[in-house]
C-alpha cells in the first residue's frame, strides 16, 4: 500500500473515530505514522484529503455498479432494478456521510452528488439505448432522461437533505414509476420494482 492510500486510510479512520472534522494536518500525519511534510507531498491541504477520501468512497460504489450492470445479461428493466437497488444499497460510512451534510461542508456535498449524477446517468443512458433497441421503451433523449432520474435519487431522496418518512418514500417511488412509464412508453408496471416491498 502506497503512501497516499495509508493516508486515506488514517483520514477515514478519523472520521470513524468522530475526529476528522477538528483534526488538523498533522493529526492526519500522525494517524498515518509518517512527517508532516510526507503528507503534504501528496496533499496540499486537510479539504484535499478529504476530498480524495470522498473521491475514492463514491469512485467505489460507481465502479461496482457498473461492472454490475457490464456482467449483466438482463433486459433493460431488469437492468435498471438492477442499478438503481445496488446503487439506493451501496453504503458510505455514516460518519463520512454525517460529515457531507453539515453545512459547512455544502460544496463538498455537492461536488459528491455531481459525480455521482454524471457518472450513473452515463450508464442509465445506456440500459435506456438498449430498452429502445429491444423495444420495450421509446426515448428521443436517453442522456437528459437518464440525468432527471440520477436528480432525483441523488438530490430528492437523499434522507440527509429531505427527511422523508417510509410513507412519502414509497409515494415518491410510485410517481417516479408512473414517469418513467409514460416517459419511456414503457409497459404499465415495468418500473413497480421501485416501490414493491417498501
Amino acid at each position: 500500500m502506497g503512501k497516499r492510500e495509508i493516508i486515506l486510510d488514517a483520514m477515514r479512520e478519523l472520521f470513524k473515530e468522530g475526529k476528522a472534522g477538528s483534526a488538523s494536518v498533522s493529526d492526519i500525519a500522525r494517524k498515518a505514522g509518517i512527517a508532516k511534510g510526507g503528507l503534504y507531498y501528496y496533499f496540499r491541504s486537510k479539504e484535499e484529503v478529504m476530498d480524495a477520501l470522498l473521491e475514492q468512497e463514491y469512485e467505489d460504489i460507481i465502479q461496482a455498479c457498473k461492472a454490475l450492470i457490464e456482467q449483466s445479461e438482463a433486459d433493460a428493466v431488469s437492468k435498471f432494478a438492477l442499478l438503481l437497488r445496488s446503487y439506493r444499497g451501496s453504503y458510505v460510512d455514516s460518519s463520512l456521510d454525517e460529515y457531507l451534510h453539515m453545512p459547512q461542508n455544502a460544496a463538498l456535498h455537492q461536488k459528491s452528488l455531481a459525480k455521482i449524477l454524471s457518472s450513473l446517468s452515463k450508464i442509465i443512458s445506456c440500459i435506456i439505448a438498449q430498452g429502445v433497441e429491444e423495444g420495450s421503451f421509446i426515448c428521443e433523449y436517453p442522456a437528459e432522461y437518464s440525468e432527471v432520474i440520477m436528480s432525483v435519487f441523488t438530490f430528492l431522496l437523499d434522507p440527509g437533505i429531505f427527511p422523508w418518512t417510509a410513507e412519502e418514500n414509497i409515494l415518491k417511488m410510485k410517481a417516479m414509476a408512473d414517469l418513467l412509464e409514460k416517459g419511456l412508453c414503457a409497459r404499465r408496471g415495468s418500473f413497480a420494482f421501485l416501490y414493491a416491498g417498501e
